[in-house]
């Protein structure tokens, strides 16, 4: 019977870089956390070559991984087919829910106020959420739920990190536009994965009786 479940192990990074997000959208500071902290990065990657890259590198090896994951679950566990369609679903769901927040919000990059390490994406072009960071969380998702091996899973934690931290590194998101991303990523991701596995655990049930 198809469900989902994933090892403690394989699931601790995902929670670790979840609670890392929250704190940053949650944690008061003076002056706002993610404004100093965005401003501070933004700085460092001004002195790093080719940080306006590093985080599109970091998220095609996130997609690669996560179409590997996929093909070879897709054809050795037939079973979770449905769990895995449910969760790339929830990826783009995600990301059509990180689009609209944006039109929403309306939030002007933060390379529109201070100097970036990349150029800055016209007005109208907004900030919040990250989709790279969106993309990012969704696909870590999606490799737990198709592998459910925690090194893989830590390696696809990190690279997500990267990914988040290359877009405010490169000027063109605060802290918490990839805090946030993370989140909806994550979330919607989980989501509907479970609720995937649990439509086809009903209806094989159904199909018994």
């Amino acid at each position: 019977m198809p469900r989902l479940s994933l090892h403690r192990t394989a699931t601790a990074p995902l929670l670790a870089l979840g609670a890392l997000a929250l704190l940053v959208l949650l944690l008061p500071f003076p002056g706002s956390l993610s404004v100093v902290a965005t401003r501070t990065i933004m700085a460092g990657g001004l002195a790093i070559p080719g940080i306006p890259v590093a985080s599109e590198v970091a998220l095609v090896a996130l997609a690669i991984t996560t179409v590997a994951a996929i093909a070879i679950t897709w054809f050795r566990e037939p079973a979770r087919r449905t769990t895995l369609v449910g969760a790339v679903a929830g990826v783009a769901v995600a990301y059509a829910l990180s689009e609209l927040t944006k039109l929403l919000v309306g939030q002007a990059r933060p390379c529109s106020r201070w100097a970036s390490a990349d150029d800055c994406p016209p007005l109208g072009d907004w900030s919040f959420p990250s989709n790279h960071a969106v993309l990012a969380g969704g696909a870590a998702i999606v490799i737990a739920v198709a592998a459910d091996r925690a090194w893989l899973v830590w390696a696809a934690a990190i690279t997500a990190l990267v990914v988040a931290a290359g877009r405010v590194a490169q000027g063109v998101h605060y802290v918490h536009d990839v805090a946030a991303g993370l989140l909806l990523g994550f979330g919607v991701t989980i989501a509907l994965a479970f609720f995937a596995a649990r439509f086809r655990s009903s209806y094989e049930r159904g199909a018994r009786r």
